[in-house]
Formats: structure tokens, sequence, C-alpha cells
């Protein structure tokens, strides 16, 4: 390693932040002097190189930027990408839901009870029982109604 690339290399690294793009950098300013020498007379080729060094870090940070930003936009739009259901579907699934919900709101009152603690409190049976003080004989015939009178209602919409 010749002593004007090692100053180069500490001069671009801390500008572009990573060893191999500094290596570019110091790579394509060389081949840019050495193109512009060829055909103008150039007087202090350190200078020279310097400069245009310093000109593509520059550039290479703005790559960098335009590059992370564009990454990043790609990200946001894949995340706010919706993967639910279509919306004919999901207007179908509420009007299914609201259906559901006047369904049960129209059971006898402990028919209700009973049906939600087993369905929505995912309650035995047993626990029922012991919750309302009726036997399971009584939870069984309940939640067979339920869903008797569920059934009917769902059919009929």
């Amino acid at each position: 390693m010749d002593a004007l690339t090692g100053r180069l290399r500490r001069y671009v690294r801390p500008r572009v932040g990573s060893r191999d793009d500094a290596e570019d950098v110091i790579q394509e300013a060389y081949l840019r002097v050495l193109r512009y020498s060829v055909d103008h007379g150039v007087e202090d080729m350190e200078r020279l190189l310097f400069s245009a060094a310093k000109n593509l870090a520059v550039d290479s940070i703005r790559r960098r930027r335009t590059r992370d930003k564009t990454a990043t936009s790609y990200a946001a739009l894949e995340a706010d990408t919706y993967n639910g259901p279509a919306l004919d579907e999901q207007v179908y699934i509420e009007q299914r839901l609201t259906s559901v919900e006047a369904a049960v709101a129209l059971l006898p009152q402990r028919c209700r009870e009973v049906f939600l603690l087993h369905r929505v409190e995912s309650l035995s049976y047993s626990q029922i029982a012991a919750r309302c003080g009726i036997s399971v004989s009584a939870v069984e015939k309940n939640i067979a109604r339920a869903c008797l009178l569920l059934g009917s209602a769902m059919t009929a919409d």
C-alpha cells in the first residue's frame, strides 16, 4: 500500500462508514482522476484525487440514504398491506355476527346464561351447574335448547 492510498483510506472511511464502501470510493476516484489526466494537464494529482474522493463519498452517502428510504418505504407498504377478508366477506361476517347476537338475546334468560357460560367463558357443565345452582342434566338441556333455538333462528335468516 502506498502512502497516498493510506491517507485516502483514512480520509474516506469515516465519511462513508464502511471499509468496503471506502475501497469502492477510492478505486473510483483513482479511475476518474486517471481518465481526466489523460486529456487535461493536472498540476496537483493528490489534491485532485482527494477532491474526487470527497465528492464520491458524498454521492455514496446520498445513494445509501435513498436506498434506505426506499427500503423503509417498501417495508411500510408491506406492513400496511391488508390481508384480512375481502370487503364483501367482512360485511357478511358482520351481518352474521349481528344475527347471532340478536338470536342469543332472544333466548330465555336461564338458557342464554347457561349457553354463554359454556361457549364464551368455557365453563364445564359441572361448573355451570354449581354456579347457577342447577343440576348437570338441567345444564345439558339448556345447552341443547339454546343450540336448537339458535340453529332455527340462523336458518331463518
